[in-house]
């Protein structure tokens, strides 16, 4: 599959890694935004490939890898003044933008993965006017039933006994406990991937750490960072674009939370994949995609 990277200079002075794949020519513009905070785009390197696999459909596919993560530029975070510059909301949301522009995207869909969600939603209320359509994949709109979610699924795999352990270990940050480790692996596999051949060991070595423990914590089952507070469904009554929402049956994002989304946003639709975790793009692909491309279709016919 063709493919192009692109280093990316923002007015910041900072350089960001961007690539995008299949057909230049392809009607349909796909700008997806990787989770973590701190992840990496590596997951949407054979997304057009994908699209002609399962649905036969040409998507050029866009993607970068955000600052301070992968192969992009990293400030210095022991710098107080870097983190209060560049760990926030505001700054990857100016980031999007500045990014689309030296795309050059206009009327272009826009995909966000979970931390990348939280993007999506707060780009499609900014700049509606770039967008065609909006995907949210696995990203509830409001961290309080995130939270409640994850702790119910500690709970029902665990055991209250073991949820008891893990939060002694928690409140002690010690993070290097052999046990806790391997109850939180029992979880990644429950509800992030469901691949028989899945490492949960194998994603943190891509994760830029100081990124992400700002935002989130240590990891998926605890936030103890300034993700905990997020809350934009007061204002999603306001996106007025075609929005899918895309959550697994697993997920560590609730079903019945976004069906409040779905509920909220004017013309929202919601597919549950069933089976599926927090990566069920990868769990079930032929759903995934299958569910993507209609949404696609639909939203062109009716531009």
């Amino acid at each position: 599959m063709k493919h192009q990277t692109k280093i990316l200079h923002l007015k910041n002075g900072y350089d960001i890694w961007s690539a995008s794949f299949g057909n230049p020519d392809a009607p349909i513009k796909l700008l997806t935004l990787h989770g973590g905070p701190g992840g990496t785009s590596k997951e949407f390197w054979p997304w057009a490939e994908n699209f002609q696999k399962y649905v036969g459909m040409d998507v050029q596919v866009f993607t970068y890898d955000q600052l301070g993560s992968f192969w992009s530029e990293s400030p210095d975070w022991t710098k107080k003044e870097n983190v209060d510059k560049f760990l926030n909301y505001q700054y990857y949301l100016d980031e999007l933008e500045e990014v689309r522009s030296l795309m050059g995207l206009d009327h272009f869909y826009l995909l966000g993965h979970s931390w990348g969600g939280v993007l999506t939603y707060e780009y499609s209320l900014a700049h509606p006017e770039h967008l065609k359509g909006s995907i949210v994949y696995s990203m509830t709109d409001n961290i309080k039933d995130y939270v409640t979610s994850i702790n119910q699924e500690r709970l029902d795999l665990l055991g209250q006994d073991e949820v008891d352990y893990m939060k002694s270990i928690e409140a002690k940050e010690d993070f290097s406990d052999s046990r806790y480790h391997a109850d939180l692996n029992k979880l990644y596999k429950e509800n992030i991937e469901r691949t028989a051949n899945y490492n949960p060991d194998a994603g943190p070595d891509l994760l830029a750490t100081d990124v992400y423990n700002h935002f989130q914590g240590n990891n998926e089952f605890v936030v103890t960072g300034i993700l905990k507070d997020w809350n934009i469904r007061p204002r999603l009554h306001n996106i007025k674009i075609p929005m899918l929402l895309t959550t697994g049956e697993k997920d560590t994002m609730p079903v019945w939370s976004m069906k409040e989304t779905a509920k909220t946003i004017p013309g929202a639709e919601l597919f549950v994949n069933k089976d599926g975790g927090h990566h069920h793009a990868v769990d079930h692909p032929v759903e995934f995609y299958n569910n993507l491309a209609a949404f696609l279709k639909r939203t062109e016919a009716a531009q």
